[in-house]
């Protein structure tokens, strides 16, 4: 009895043809092998044929395995991808660390040099402001205790404590603006 399970299914295929046999389109390789062995073909005519596309499918192995020989050229390619993603990690490492260093920087501005402390300017702001008070920033920029500090550091906690929603704003009637349209400041 003749052994069709060592032919790939393109070789099942062609021997099919061969011998003028159809299959359903949803044929599985069992259903192939029992669909030839079915039709009645002689035994050593199905031999023979086994046989020669068996040597096909051998030789195209052999054939294959030269192509396979030549691994330079995946290697190439290979080793450009993983110097690539080498690359992309590096980048993506460099942006972490410089977003980690800008949070660091954000974390201690809160101590400005000189020894300014931002937390300080706005206690200082929210004191001297009362719930439901509106003041403009000329107000705010005249309070005695803040004359110490330097105006960035007094805008900058008058933006952080709008942020933090302690303080609603508006552009009112001042000369000193904050942003270029920050020119009155409300109490929540």
């Amino acid at each position: 009895m003749v052994n069709l399970n060592k032919l790939t299914v393109p070789y099942l295929n062609q021997l099919a043809k061969e011998l003028s046999i159809t299959f359903k389109s949803s044929s599985k390789k069992p259903d192939k092998i029992k669909t030839i062995l079915n039709a009645g073909i002689p035994d050593k005519k199905l031999d023979d044929l086994c046989t020669k596309y068996l040597d096909q499918h051998q030789a195209s192995k052999g054939k294959s395995r030269v192509t396979k020989k030549k691994p330079t050229n995946k290697n190439i390619i290979s080793t450009d991808r993983i110097n690539l993603l080498e690359k992309q990690v590096k980048f993506i490492m460099s942006k972490i660390d410089n977003i980690e260093i800008q949070l660091a920087k954000d974390r201690s501005s809160k101590f400005t040099g000189g020894g300014y402390n931002l937390n300080d300017v706005q206690n200082i702001i929210k004191s001297k402001i009362s719930p439901g008070d509106s003041v403009s920033i000329d107000e705010v920029m005249v309070i005695r205790k803040l004359k110490k500090f330097p105006r960035e550091l007094i805008e900058k906690a008058i933006l952080d404590l709008i942020d933090d929603e302690i303080f609603d704003v508006s552009e009112g009637r001042s000369i000193q603006k904050i942003q270029g349209n920050i020119g009155r400041l409300i109490r929540r």
